[in-house]
């Protein structure tokens, strides 16, 4: 128990280092992001594609809305799998971060007196709030894309490996494990079998900024169109 504390204490502290650090290559992704896409006027296909899939992993209810619990219950299947307690303080960094994600950038897509938001409503806002200013949205994602890191480092050497990552997806938003094997190989660039914190931030900057039809981490919440399996723990 000491030396995981250790652990811990340690990680955060190399995640404090480098938030300066993400900041910055948050802000230097975002801009080529920005730049490619300056062409492309409003809520393209790929995007669309890609918040639709997002939105569908939410909705595990099946009712054709999302509200911010379905994002803490998202966050909370993947501390379960780690067996980490929601009241630590790699749980509350967690819950956090996903909160931060519904607040800056889905809240003000619920009509008034609701907290929820349809499909056509999270589209819309993600392209008012996320994609209107690459470069902001950048900065806020490193953030949530660290929390996410630090709670799939299980094992804590700074990386994480194709056994973290596929489970991470599987517990996250419903990713089968082959699928899941496919898009680490895709986003591991430099392939030492390992997720580098650059890399695992350039996915999710991918995922949410970029408009780029073969970009990498399209896949990030499952391949579109294929089946969504229902999370571990829902």
């Amino acid at each position: 128990m000491r030396r995981s504390k250790k652990r811990l204490a340690r990680n955060r502290k190399t995640l404090v280092a480098g938030a300066a650090a993400a900041t910055g290559v948050a802000a230097g992704a975002a801009i080529l992001i920005g730049i490619r896409a300056k062409r492309r006027g409003g809520l393209g296909r790929v995007h669309r594609n890609k918040f639709d899939r997002w939105f569908d992993t939410l909705d595990v209810d099946g009712n054709e809305f999302i509200t911010e619990q379905n994002l803490r219950q998202a966050a909370d299947r993947v501390l379960a799998a780690r067996g980490v307690p929601v009241e630590s303080p790699m749980g509350i960094e967690l819950r956090e971060a996903t909160a931060r994600l519904w607040t800056d950038f889905i809240a003000t897509g619920a009509r008034a007196g609701a907290s929820r938001v349809g499909r056509k409503e999270l589209r819309s806002v993600l392209a008012e709030n996320m994609l209107r200013d690459r470069i902001a949205s950048g900065a806020k994602l490193a953030a949530v894309a660290d929390a996410y890191f630090a709670i799939t480092d299980a094992d804590g050497d700074g990386l994480i490996s194709s056994g973290e990552f596929v489970q991470l997806l599987r517990n996250w938003n419903g990713v089968d494990y082959q699928e899941s094997h496919r898009l680490f190989e895709q986003l591991d660039v430099d392939h030492d079998n390992r997720i580098t914190p650059d890399e695992w931030r350039n996915a999710i900057f991918g995922f949410f900024l970029s408009p780029e039809r073969r970009h990498p981490a399209n896949g990030l919440m499952g391949k579109v169109g294929a089946p969504i399996l229902a999370p571990t723990g829902s």
